[in-house]
């Protein structure tokens, strides 16, 4: 009898649970709701992939399915954006409502949902000293060694803080302390990357790829305050490593060796243009960025070059490169002002607050030449670029010719060329009008912000190098210590333990 009772009571509360799983599945279906159990596969089937109706055991007809795409790179199934999501907007029965009418009308709404929110990489961060703050919306995360940066993200740098970004075209970023850059949109096309960046405000150094071979330097890199790099084959150390661990066993030539760099600095130069030369004949593309400011738009092309923007002051760039086939203008501000300038000159130029006017200037600032110089030797960062390029970039360009590799693989939609030639000259053309409206309402912020007393500096300061020079000069004198001269003799494993300890992230 007590076995009955109990059999009894298990049949119950299984068609209770069965019951009540039907019925929650009914709500999810009608609330248009992602339910984390499994349906059953029998009958109708809204969100699916195609296997599920390939399985005759399943009993789910094609005609049942509503078939759901391969996911891209980077995107999950889930289409609750939990981050942002608020208990108000989640009971809110009007914005419900509207939804669900939404919905209703589009049975595919979730892939195409799932595709809107879908953001492509621009880049990685390489290196960061201070406080980098990377803002995905309003939420802001420290960024470090590796960071991914998404469209839309906004890096912004604290007081005595820079970073190096490597972007997916292969060029090299280098953020200044108190910068904010908006990575804005990347499109890749069959042989072509275009690249939207907006200088908010502060200093950027941008620096594309060179097919040019790179000339041995004897002098110390200029940004000593961010090596060594986590990249350890690319560090300056590592060839000094290497010629030390050949020939120091022989006592009669340690002297000959006590002063590795030139040699080092031979052999990492070398070892960037065997890349280089290695990547260039494995990728063929061209690639183009158009960086932002409130007064100015420059435009490049194999064109390395410095901008600084003041909020609500002056800009400031300088070309500092030359190659062939290269490009660099100037998109000026004004409604009517349609006319780019075509810049060739290896000088610094000035760009008015009002965007209107820009003219060379024939005797730069100090803290024009500065921030020049603490660019002006990188090449431990050349060789992390190219290392970083054959790795990432190149599987990227290998697959750029294929709608679904391209998606699947990358995360990338793919343009064909004349659509993405339309959408530079779409933005060229917003650009100027928006931050030509925009210049208005930041002299208007400006003048309140004097009238109430907070400090708003519209002049060039030192904050945004004055931490990167101090370490540059501290990187001179501790050249040559004891403790740097030591690295020399480690052992690989003894070398990836000082990298994890010294190098920056």
């Amino acid at each position: 009898m007590k076995k009955l009772f109990l059999s009894a009571f298990a049949v119950s509360l299984m068609l209770l649970t069965l019951g009540v799983h039907a019925q929650t599945e009914a709500i999810d279906h009608f609330l248009g709701l992602e339910s984390e159990i499994l349906p059953e596969l029998e009958g109708h089937q809204r969100f699916t992939k195609e296997s599920l109706h390939e399985v005759k055991d399943w009993k789910v007809k094609a005609t049942d399915a509503i078939v759901d795409k391969e996911p891209l790179k980077g995107q999950s199934y889930s289409i609750i954006p939990w981050k942002t999501q608020t208990p108000e907007a989640w009971l809110d029965i009007n914005a419900w409502m509207v939804d669900r009418a939404v919905k209703d009308k589009n049975p595919d709404w979730q892939v195409r949902l799932r595709d809107e929110r879908h953001t492509e990489l621009m880049g990685k961060i390489l290196s960061c000293i201070g406080k980098c703050q990377v803002y995905r919306g309003t939420i802001p995360t420290l960024g470090e060694y590796r960071s991914r940066l998404m469209e839309g993200d906004e890096l912004v740098l604290g007081k005595d803080s820079y970073a190096w970004v490597y972007m997916m075209d292969g060029s090299l970023m280098r953020v200044s302390a108190e910068t904010s850059v908006s990575l804005n949109e990347i499109d890749v096309a069959r042989k072509e990357i275009l690249l939207l960046v907006r200088l908010n405000h502060g200093h950027v150094f941008w620096h594309p790829r060179t097919t040019k071979n790179l000339e041995p330097d004897f002098s110390p890199e200029t940004d000593l305050g961010s090596l060594p790099l986590m990249i350890r084959e690319a560090n300056q150390e590592n060839f000094e490593r290497r010629r030390y661990l050949e020939h120091g066993t022989d006592q009669s030539r340690l002297q000959e060796y006590s002063l590795l760099d030139e040699d080092a600095i031979r052999d990492q130069v070398n070892k960037i243009n065997e890349w280089r030369n290695r990547n260039f004949s494995n990728s063929d593309y061209q690639s183009k960025v158009m960086m932002i400011t409130p007064n100015g738009t420059l435009v490049s092309r194999k064109v390395s070059f410095d901008f600084l923007s003041v909020f609500g002051g002056k800009s400031y760039f300088k070309k500092r490169s030359a190659q062939d086939d290269e490009e660099l203008s100037l998109h000026l501000r004004g409604y009517v002002n349609t006319e780019s300038k075509t810049i060739t000159d290896l000088s610094w130029h000035e760009v008015n607050e009002t965007g209107r006017e820009f003219k060379p200037m024939m005797d730069p600032p100090g803290v024009l030449q500065v921030t020049e110089l603490l660019t002006k030797r990188i090449k431990t960062f050349e060789l992390a670029r190219e290392i970083w390029f054959s790795s990432i970039t190149i599987p990227l360009l290998a697959e750029a010719y294929d709608n679904k590799l391209l998606a699947i693989n990358h995360g990338y939609a793919l343009w064909d060329v004349e659509p993405i030639q339309g959408r530079f000259k779409y933005m060229a053309e917003y650009s100027r009008r928006i931050e030509t409206t925009n210049l208005r309402s930041i002299e208007n912020l400006v003048k309140k912000s004097d009238a109430a007393g907070i400090i708003s500096s519209v002049e060039l300061t030192e904050n945004h190098y004055k931490a990167s020079l101090n370490h540059y000069l501290k990187g001179l004198k501790t050249r040559y210590t004891d403790k740097k001269l030591r690295v020399r003799e480690t052992s690989d494993l003894q070398y990836y333990v000082w990298i994890l300890s010294h190098g920056k992230l």
